[in-house]
């Protein structure tokens, strides 16, 4: 399975708006100027399908996602799921939980937002990542695969 990179953002700082990028680069920690990246956990970059956005007619970059990706559901991911996006490689964690922030934006966007606000991700090995590229969803191994 494979879609595209419609967007990139970063946040700088907690509840500024996000700035949004031609290409970013991952570090360690997420995307290197998003405030989530000063912190080491499984909240690093948040990717959000696309057509969700579309759905609910809000811009990119509106719901303070990192990456919208195109041609995939994103919401299909399984937890430890590794996907190639540019030249880095990243693993999905958990799933994002709408906050009542998502009100402030839009009166009753928490709940319409359950069950497809998007994936949280870690980053495997860096590397940039350009709007317009790639986003292809690794197969599971073989160790994974005897294990169900």
């Amino acid at each position: 399975m494979q879609g595209t990179v419609r967007a990139l953002f970063v946040t700088p700082e907690k509840k500024a708006k996000p700035v949004s990028l031609n290409s970013v680069e991952t570090i360690d920690r997420g995307f290197d100027g998003d405030f989530h990246a000063k912190v080491a956990n499984r909240r690093q970059i948040l990717i959000m399908s696309g057509s969700v956005l579309d759905d609910l007619r809000l811009e990119p970059g509106a719901v303070f996602e990192n990456v919208v990706v195109d041609g995939l559901d994103v919401m299909s991911f399984a937890e430890g799921q590794q996907l190639r996006m540019g030249e880095a490689l990243l693993e999905v964690t958990i799933p994002c939980e709408p906050c009542g922030m998502m009100d402030r934006i839009r009166y009753g966007l928490q709940e319409t937002l359950q069950g497809r606000r998007g994936v949280f991700a870690r980053v495997i090995t860096k590397g940039t990542v350009h709007v317009g590229d790639s986003v292809i969803l690794c197969p599971k191994s073989v160790a994974e695969n005897s294990l169900v």
